[in-house]
């Protein structure tokens, strides 16, 4: 069988479990379940300088967070929000790790690997 890309309900418990915050899937993954190589193409593929993507403390778009700052954000179970162009990239990249996952052996979250998905998307 293989792993699950479960980490548990709550943030402690993730990193507890050696749980990393994927910026790409948007949650807390083992490392069998990240692509390492794919994140860091996405995390530099943004609009910004040095290819950062802009997130925000506030849905309205305002209160600028750093890339550097996600984690601690997610550790710390703070919600916060980026632009319509970043959502379109997130598509784009987990067909990638879709695609990717037949060679790199990584096993792709369930919650972004179905049709729903794709169809939200």
């Amino acid at each position: 069988t293989h792993p699950s890309c479960w980490c548990g309900t709550s943030d402690q418990e993730a990193l507890a479990m050696g749980c990393r915050y994927d910026h790409l899937a948007v949650d807390w993954l083992p490392p069998h379940c990240i692509d390492d190589e794919l994140t860091a193409e996405f995390d530099l593929s943004g609009p910004g300088p040095d290819g950062e993507w802009p997130y925000f403390k506030h849905h309205n778009g305002t209160g600028p967070v750093g890339t550097a700052e996600l984690d601690g954000y997610a550790e710390a179970a703070v919600d916060y929000y980026t632009t319509r162009q970043w959502h379109i990239a997130h598509c784009v990249f987990t067909w990638r790790k879709q695609f990717r996952a037949r060679f790199t052996g990584k096993m792709v979250e369930p919650w972004n690997d179905n049709e729903e998905h794709i169809v939200h998307c």
